[in-house]
């Protein structure tokens, strides 16, 4: 009984949960009960999520690369860090490995808009845990962690952006052309 006990609150504790007083259910087995998230931490997520985002707009460059790297309870082709370039709103090149990222997985290449709505979807779907770290600087998420269901196993997700890059597109130079300013004589 002690054994069961002691792992199950083990499991929990590395699971990030938190144990509450145990629930017993026979003399076999316990019940390691969650406390569930309160609607506050769904304004402080939501409250969260709208600054970065503020501040995302407010220092957005036009262009910019970054590398996505999902972790699930997937193929390993999944879990593979994507390279991502983005203009404006749009990705315009995502590969993995080098290679160009095949059209049944152009979806997964994200911009930074796409990584806050997975973050707005599990609030608005009052997902059980929801951690996120945002970049002090411009509000970029760095790593978004999302576990819908405590009870349920393997359908966590977790993100990370990393490598992010602002890039300056080079603009053409243009061809220096002198005006021959000619001075007119002044007539008196």
């Amino acid at each position: 009984m002690k054994y069961i006990l002691l792992t199950t609150l083990c499991a929990g504790l590395l699971s990030g949960c938190v144990a509450t007083t145990p629930a017993f259910t026979g003399n076999t087995s316990t019940v390691v009960q969650h406390p569930t998230p309160s609607a506050e931490s769904y304004f402080i997520a939501n409250r969260d999520l709208l600054a970065a985002e503020t501040k995302w707009r407010q220092n957005k460059p036009a262009h910019y690369t970054y590398t996505l790297q999902r972790s699930c309870f997937c193929t390993p082709e999944f879990r593979k860090p994507i390279a991502i370039e983005v203009s404006g709103s749009t990705v315009t090149k995502s590969t993995v490995d080098g290679v160009p990222l095949s059209l049944e997985r152009r979806a997964d290449a994200l911009t930074t808009e796409g990584l806050f709505d997975i973050i707005r979807k599990a609030i608005d779907a009052k997902a059980a845990r929801i951690d996120v770290q945002y970049d002090a600087q411009n509000g970029r998420p760095l790593s978004i962690s999302i576990d819908q269901n405590t009870q349920m196993a393997d359908e966590e997700m977790y993100y990370t952006a990393s490598e992010f890059k602002a890039v300056t597109k080079a603009k053409p130079k243009a061809k220096k052309t002198v005006k021959k300013t000619v001075k007119k004589a002044k007539k008196k």
